[in-house]
């Protein structure tokens, strides 16, 4: 008999092989949202305070994106300035801003969300918006890019009369240009779901959807090696190890331990999991595709139900145990202040905030930063 398929982390795995997949949004009007971020807070250093409340923390540097203008220019503003769009038509093209998340009153108030958008780098790469599709029943409003040529043959049909009459979207192009904005010269973390500046040995793991994951990297990684040898220090080794909550946060890593199911009671009990779970000897045969790792992560579904931008649903009690090869700079998925741009794309979701509580657990002597935006952050 074939063993179960086991997922985790954006990990599915079965025996003895391990399936890396990614779970991305494509880039249409029926299928795809982008992911959208903001800088993370700062994680203030305290000693011996069980529970490192976040609240005060100053924001960390932001790195200013800076912009370059195309050669390109506005159209005549006799087209830029029409807003009437062409009933009975929807245009196709990369989502900007998911329509269901941003309802107009009427067609003219979606044509002038187009235009009012500004561009930023972890959406749609930086396009602008130059399309918008309005549905008058819902009133969703979609935010759209189109390359050059189709843009400008949309713009030219504008006129024409529509192709199907029962076509209930209105839809329409502007030929205005906004500037680009270009990548920072100097980061720190992710500032898109696949640029990230790591100095971890094995890469930043979600970067990709998982599908790079070097287990044997991993294994031998720095930081593997280091929380093993503390481990086997002595009998009050995992007691000496630092923790550090945070309240409504959501902490990347490494599945070691399966969080759908693995239910806790609160997130003192999760952390404690994480404290007492025992990684498989290098000398004997993986478990599971991240065994031999140590826990240094951990993430606690503190409501009913915790909202992930996965295919998983999360619910309370899931204890998620983790590893990261860098949890004194941890990379973050979520956290309040989360970035305006996923929260817009969430908004529903997010209503209420982070769901999450996540922690790590330091060794002895080791400063904890404020941490980085990890992918998962413009999921």
């Amino acid at each position: 008999m074939r063993p179960p398929s086991r997922r985790c982390s954006g990990v599915l795995w079965t025996s003895g092989v391990t399936v890396l997949i990614l779970a991305f949004n494509t880039g249409y009007h029926i299928t795809q949202q982008e992911q959208e971020r903001r800088t993370p807070r700062v994680w203030r250093q305290t000693s011996n305070v069980r529970l490192r409340a976040l609240s005060k923390a100053a924001p960390p540097p932001k790195s200013t994106t800076t912009t370059t203008t195309p050669a390109a220019t506005a159209a005549p503003a006799t087209a830029a300035d029409d807003c009437a769009g062409r009933p009975h038509t929807e245009l196709w093209g990369a989502v900007i801003e998911n329509g269901d998340g941003n309802p107009q009153p009427d067609a003219a108030a979606c044509c002038r969300a187009c235009r009012a958008y500004e561009p930023i780098l972890d959406v749609a790469g930086g396009r602008q918006c130059n399309t918008w599709v309005y549905h008058p029943q819902t009133r969703a409003c979609w935010l759209k890019h189109q390359e050059r040529e189709p843009l400008l043959r949309a713009h030219e049909q504008r006129l024409s009369p529509p192709a199907n009459a029962q076509n209930p979207w209105t839809s329409g192009v502007w030929l205005g240009v906004k500037p680009v904005p270009t990548l920072p010269a100097r980061y720190n973390g992710c500032v898109t779901k696949d640029k990230c500046n790591t100095s971890r040995a094995c890469g930043s793991p979600a970067i990709d959807g998982y599908s790079h994951v070097d287990t044997d990297c991993l294994d031998r990684s720095p930081t593997a090696a280091a929380y093993v040898a503390h481990l086997a220090s002595g009998a009050d080794a995992r007691a000496r190890l630092v923790r550090a909550p945070e309240q409504r946060a959501d902490y990347d890593g490494l599945g070691v331990r399966w969080g759908i199911g693995n239910k806790k009671a609160t997130w003192q009990e999760c952390e404690a999991a994480c404290a007492a779970h025992e990684p498989t000897p290098m000398s004997a045969p993986r478990r599971g595709p991240f065994s031999r790792l140590p826990c240094n992560v951990w993430t606690f579904c503190s409501r009913d139900v915790c909202f992930e931008p996965d295919a998983h649903k999360h619910s309370r009690g899931d204890c998620w145990l983790k590893f990261s090869e860098n949890p004194e700079a941890v990379e973050v998925n979520m956290r309040e202040p989360m970035l305006a741009s996923f929260m817009r794309r969430h908004k529903r979701e997010m209503a209420d905030g982070v769901p999450w509580v996540s922690g790590a657990l330091l060794l002895p002597g080791v400063a904890r930063t404020n941490g980085t935006w990890g992918p998962r952050a413009f999921w």
